[in-house]
């Protein structure tokens, strides 16, 4: 998760670059994310899945996404069009740990598409136009250090918006303490489902019992917290099945599954099929796409 420092195997990617490139955003596909993703949609709309939540990017918002993050583009519009800058896995970690903070995170992994406070709004815009200029014109390295220096002004004035955020949420919902009990459930979901896998801890971390955690769980959001946390599971194993070559076992450990087995029997409740079917069908539909299989 952002904002703790996490080992990734085979990880050279320390570079950041801008990009209006929008190839990797394929309907019904996820987002390959290495490490994170700054994006402005400037033209249309794009409907994105963001660890099993709906989130709608349209013209003007913004949206950060972090390699963590389940990140599925559900739609787009034919004419979307978008400006991003991308950092590798390496150069992210590092600018997390120098530049945010945990009550950042805690906003943005809630809510990570919003619309900038009208303040802030020019601020974006010429930040993104600057990078644009930065990648055009600067000769490498001096582009990568210029970059890096620009994703920590960009982390520095986002943390300014979500204090704005969490306050106006605080305000909105200081009436409703269930409520707000399930959006502290999503955050907390969205940055430990890959070490966390039982209710109790986010009860616990809640301060409520798991019962009802359950209760305002399904009240809000249709399904049990076991069922949100299997969910986000199960998008993290089609996510890694789709776009990795990682064995059954090797996307257990990833999880911190000690039973493969177990991780097996969540995904084949949520789909029908077990992990090696479901790699075996996507190779197959990709094949007749004439797409390319790993």
């Amino acid at each position: 998760m952002a904002g703790k420092r996490t080992e990734k195997s085979n990880s050279t990617t320390s570079t950041v670059y801008f990009t209006t490139d929008t190839d990797r955003w394929r309907s019904r596909r996820h987002l390959v994310v290495e490490g994170c993703m700054l994006v402005q949609c400037t033209e249309g709309e794009a409907e994105l899945s963001i660890n099993s939540h709906s989130h709608l990017l349209r013209k003007g918002m913004f949206a950060v996404l972090i390699f963590d993050m389940v990140t599925v583009v559900n739609r787009k519009s034919d004419d979307f069009a978008m400006r991003a800058v991308i950092a590798g896995f390496d150069l992210s970690q590092d600018v997390f740990f120098t530049s945010t903070s945990a009550g950042m995170w805690d906003t943005l992994y809630a809510q990570p598409v919003f619309e900038a406070v009208p303040e802030l709004a020019e601020l974006y815009d010429r930040w993104f136009e600057y990078v644009e200029q930065i990648q055009q014109s600067a000769p490498n390295p001096m582009r990568n250090t210029l970059l890096r220096k620009e994703m920590e002004s960009f982390f520095a004035f986002t943390s300014l918006l979500c204090q704005k955020i969490a306050k106006s949420t605080e305000e909105d919902s200081e009436n409703n303490r269930a409520w707000s009990l399930a959006i502290d459930f999503v955050g907390l979901l969205n940055r430990h489902y890959t070490h966390h896998h039982d209710v109790a801890f986010y009860a616990n971390r809640l301060g409520i019992t798991p019962n009802y955690l359950n209760i305002i769980s399904r009240r809000y959001a249709g399904l049990s917290a076991k069922e949100q946390i299997n969910l986000l599971i199960t998008l993290a194993v089609k996510s890694l099945l789709e776009t990795t070559d990682m064995s059954v076992k090797g996307i257990s450990e990833r999880l911190n599954f000690d039973d493969s087995s177990y991780l097996c029997r969540i995904f084949r409740k949520r789909t029908g099929m077990s992990p090696t079917e479901y790699r075996k069908q996507l190779k197959l539909s990709l094949r007749k796409e004439g797409a390319s299989v790993f």
